[in-house]
């Protein structure tokens, strides 16, 4: 089943769901750039209804170019990507030669159906995610520890980062989307070892956790752009973590400001969603066992009468125009939506 995020930046602030059919939905991506297909790494159930929605994908366009790109492959492996994409090398040796064990952690197995089907339908397989190495730098020293040359690779556009990160929507996204996931991260004890496994003596500060964040997703939406000036009639579908897709700030937006795309050209799903997936810094006042709230969107201007949750700053008229011209949402409005889409395998619907 799939359903339509209709976001609402009136007065009231009651975004809805529209359900679409499935062939509908893939129907629509004709006119569409990239697809970005937002996952829980460890769900069988997602990359299974990956694998099925690049089959659909295929079937409803035999001869158009299309690629998929994996968070879970860092750049450096691409050459590996390649080798499986041209029939050299099976499953097996993709695990073994991209370090897949000691550098992604979420069972290899699980991948295996978007793998598969990406091949059988002839799509290029794309390298997305930062190389370790530079993300184990950036956890420690921050984005001035990686030299020039290491820099620019991810954010050849210094000046399309900061427009991206300027404006109030964004700042809306890092309080409700990442400083969540910070204080969670350090609950959890996880934040006095780098991605490389390099010891720290303290936890990690915020900001080169921020910083983290931003190399990764950055990596993720400048790979993505990259392939889609060389096929500018193509689709990129990126096969990445729910997170990195959620509510405006992450790699769809970046990629669409990155490769100078309206955002009606880059559409994004959250696949089998839960409540807890659209939850920010509520979820942390919750009970364990109380329910959490849906939700569908979050406000980064006000207006008067709305009734809304503050607002980190700002000022609502500029607001609005600055993060439509940053391809964080789409012109007029008001509100950061959790996702074009949301996506559910059959299984899960009641």
């Amino acid at each position: 089943s799939c359903f339509r995020v209709v976001p609402d930046s009136s007065v009231t602030l009651r975004p809805r769901l529209e359900p679409v059919a499935p062939d509908k939905a893939v129907a629509s991506l004709k006119s569409a750039r990239a697809l970005f297909l937002g996952e829980h790494h460890n769900s069988l159930r997602d990359h299974e209804l990956q694998a099925s929605i690049l089959a659909s994908l295929r079937a409803a366009e035999p001869r158009r170019k299309m690629a998929v790109g994996f968070e879970a492959v860092q750049v450096q492996f691409q050459p590996v990507l390649d080798a499986y994409s041209r029939g050299e090398i099976g499953l097996d040796e993709v695990r073994k030669q991209t370090e897949w064990d000691v550098r992604w952690f979420w069972p290899f197995e699980r991948y295996a159906p978007v793998f598969e089907t990406a091949r059988k339908g002839g799509f290029d397989l794309l390298a997305l995610n930062a190389d370790s190495e530079d993300l184990g730098v950036v956890e420690t020293s921050g984005l001035k520890g990686l030299s020039q040359e290491t820099l620019e690779r991810y954010v050849p556009s210094r000046r399309v980062f900061a427009d991206f990160t300027n404006t109030t929507a964004f700042r809306e996204y890092v309080a409700y989307v990442i400083a969540p996931s910070y204080r969670s991260h350090k609950e959890m004890g996880i934040l006095r070892t780098t991605i490389t496994g390099k010891k720290l003596d303290q936890d990690m500060p915020f900001a080169n956790f921020y910083s983290g964040r931003m190399l990764w997703d950055n990596s993720m939406a400048t790979t993505s752009a990259a392939w889609t000036r060389k096929n500018p009639s193509g689709l990129l579908v990126g096969v990445i973590g729910a997170d990195h897709v959620k509510f405006g700030g992450g790699v769809p937006n970046r990629y669409a400001l990155s490769a100078g795309l309206e955002l009606d050209a880059v559409r994004t799903v959250i696949l089998n969603p839960s409540a807890v997936d659209t939850a920010g810094p509520q979820l942390e006042r919750l009970a364990a066992d109380a329910p959490v709230p849906l939700t569908l969107q979050i406000r980064f201007a006000a207006l008067d009468g709305d009734g809304g949750i503050p607002v980190v700053g700002g000022d609502a008229p500029v607001d609005v125009v600055a993060a439509a011209a940053a391809k964080q949402v789409r012109p007029g409005s008001r509100v950061l939506p959790l996702a074009d889409a949301l996506w559910l395998a059959a299984k899960q619907v009641r």
